[in-house]
């Protein structure tokens, strides 16, 4: 075995060798293939670019000679110049395309333009080759940056016949006749000015820009420009000779200003694809030829060495693990047992027929298996349980969703036990639904906690408002009248469930307030009507110290359900949604019933006066939209009323 693993090991640095090997011819020889590809490339747009020259020079030089030029800048008369016939037919009969004519007087400033009419503009100040044209008069053939473009110009001097110098004349070629040569061979350029020159422009001709630099070629490919734009503008300019982009390899280069600063970039996209790596592909052949012919040795060196061990090594391996599934098996059955007496479990056919039950089932429900096994499953339903419940749980689960649900569930003795439970349906092994499982906690003994802790709070409301002589009915009310508000309202079910709850103790604070004022007669006076109101807050802070959710709940609606959405409430003047939903509830829940009750200080309000009321004080004591959603569903709340009305 350790033979086979020192083999193993020494293959392993073997081929990890070759493949560093590979990697580092691979690299190479990319470079190489991508350097030729980037020397071609420049090598082609110089020659683009010379051609380009020479035929420019060649045409100003032909239209320099027209005398025209000559006499309109002696006689200052622009009207005596007119190239655009010539033009026209230069452009029509050769490859010279978006030709433009430009003359310069002595002193710098525009005298003609083809393009344009917009003349007498100092040309000068932004152009270096015209200010170096007027200290030294020759010819000059330049890439440049003027107002309008980056383009081929062909400046010459003109004289007049006493040979002083009296201007130029300016052929100015674009650079979309050289863009179209390289896309004609598959090849996307885009030529980019640099952002000093382009700050310079008065009115941009290919009107084209990535962020702000100027695009040159007018045919520039517009997805292109939109990646470049996404890579970074000035990431793309800082490249130095080439870069792999996407699926392109691109190729850089650039042109300097008359001082060697910056003034454009070429860029030159080529498909990946359409690169010759044939050099590539013939490297990768042979070292995976190479590559090939190891792994065959190693496995006929692997079968060699396994011939000879594998069967003694198997051997040992067959004993150890019987041996652990023996222990395995054991300890399985063990785990069964304890899951059978512990885990409250049943498995149900799709008629819900009752197939299996575990012990602990068994225990809690004080049923015999034989009992159980064949019956339906309602055997167990309690009938303080809600239809709705089941018809929830049936729906969900022939959806073949999960369902968790807290059920009260019947005993044998007719007694009751609370169950947290997770249904779902249960398939065969070949997917086939087949019924349903169900596994149980017992959850009675909080239940029942639960009960009580209700029936405490409960009391406890009762008390405060049995001490300003008020009937418990008027907190069974409000208590029903809240969780059906909170539910219209779209609260969840546990919120309105605990604002059921925790509503009886909005009055808890009337505990502490003496009975001379609670059980008064006539109206209170400034200094009684001041302390009653302190019983919002004594309630509060008789429940704020408790972590409990309930209580928590309760001292909210103890402490708000007297404030009002205008803020005119007491006891801290809170407004609209400073109120929270649970103390704008409570409001509304407390004074409806309030208002339709019989007081030591008042009369039971008729219902009109009361609907008026409410609707009065819409947006001002109570929630607009929550008095619109009483309104709406009036006839819940009054069968509410009617329910538990005071009875003597």
């Amino acid at each position: 075995m350790k033979k086979f693993l020192l083999i193993l090991i020494s293959l392993f640095f073997i081929i990890t060798f070759i493949f560093f090997i590979y990697e580092n011819i691979k690299q190479k020889l990319t470079a190489e293939v991508y350097n030729f590809k980037t020397q071609e490339i420049k090598k082609l747009f110089a020659d683009e670019v010379s051609k380009k020259k020479g035929n420019t020079s060649a045409i100003t030089y032909l239209i320099s000679r027209d005398n025209s030029v000559r006499e309109a800048l002696l006689k200052n008369d622009r009207n005596l110049i007119n190239f655009q016939e010539e033009l026209k037919n230069i452009q029509h009969f050769s490859d010279n395309k978006n030709l433009w004519i430009q003359i310069i007087d002595k002193n710098g400033y525009s005298f003609y333009r083809s393009w344009t009419n917009k003349v007498g503009d100092y040309a000068a100040d932004a152009r270096l080759d015209i200010t170096d044209m007027i200290k030294n008069p020759r010819e000059m053939i330049t890439i440049s940056t003027g107002r309008f473009d980056m383009t081929f110009k062909t400046i010459l001097p003109i004289y007049d016949k006493n040979k002083n110098f009296i201007g130029m004349i300016e052929m100015i070629s674009k650079f979309n006749s050289i863009a179209q040569e390289f896309k004609n061979k598959n090849i996307e350029p885009l030529f980019v000015l640099h952002e000093d020159y382009t700050n310079r422009f008065i009115e941009p001709f290919t009107k084209l820009f990535i962020g702000k630099n100027y695009i040159a070629n007018l045919n520039a490919n517009k997805e292109l420009m939109k990646k470049v734009e996404k890579y970074g503008i000035d990431k793309f300019l800082n490249i130095k000779d080439s870069l792999l982009f996407d699926e392109y390899f691109v190729v850089k280069d650039e042109i300097k200003d008359v001082h060697g600063g910056d003034m454009g970039y070429f860029f030159f996209f080529i498909k990946k694809d359409n690169i010759d790596t044939s050099k590539i592909s013939e490297m990768e052949v042979n070292f995976l030829f190479a590559i090939i012919t190891l792994i065959i040795i190693i496995i006929l060196t692997s079968l060699y060495l396994i011939n000879r061990n594998y069967v003694k090594y198997l051997n040992s391996k067959v004993k150890v693990k019987t041996h652990k599934i023996r222990k395995q098996k054991e300890y399985l059955k063990s785990l069964l047992e304890i899951y059978d007496k512990n885990v409250i479990f049943s498995k149900t056919d799709l008629k819900g027929i009752i197939i299996h039950v575990s012990e602990a089932f068994c225990k809690i429900s004080g049923y015999k298996k034989h009992e159980l096994i064949g019956k339906n499953h309602n055997i167990i339903r309690h009938p303080d349980m809600p239809k709705e419940s089941f018809r929830y749980l049936w729906e969900k689960l022939k959806k073949g969703e999960k369902v968790n649900l807290e059920v009260k569930n019947k005993k044998k003795d007719g007694g009751y036990y609370w169950v947290e439970a997770e249904f779902e349906p249960y398939f065969d092994l070949k997917g086939k639904h087949v019924g349903y499982s169900a596994v149980r906690r017992d959850i009675t003994a909080n239940k029942d906690i639960e009960d009580i802790q209700r029936e405490i709070i409960f009391t406890m409301g009762t008390i405060g408002e049995s001490r300003s002589k008020e009937t418990g009915n008027h907190v069974k009310r409000v208590a029903e009248y809240s969780y059906l508000l909170a539910n219209l309202s779209g609260l969840k079910k546990e919120e309105c469930e605990l604002l059921k709850q925790a509503s009886p103790m909005h009055d808890i604070g009337k505990v502490a307030i003496p009975d001379s004022i609670l059980h008064k007669a006539g109206k209170l006076n400034g200094l009684e009507l001041e302390l009653m109101k302190t019983h919002a807050i004594k309630g509060y802070d008789l429940l704020k110290g408790s972590d409990r959710p309930l209580l928590k709940m309760a001292a909210i609606v103890a402490k708000e359900h007297h404030e009002k959405w205008d803020g005119s409430g007491y006891p801290i003047g809170l407004k609209e949604e400073e109120i929270s939903i649970y103390g704008r509830i409570t409001a509304i829940c407390d004074v409806f019933d309030a208002l339709g009750s019989d007081r030591c200080y008042k009369k039971a309000w008729k219902d009109e006066e009361i609907f008026a009321f409410l609707e009065n004080e819409k947006g001002k004591h109570f929630d607009p939209k929550l008095i619109d959603i009483f309104f709406a569903n009036l006839d819940k709340f009054l069968n509410i009323r009617e329910k538990y009305k005071d009875t003597f």
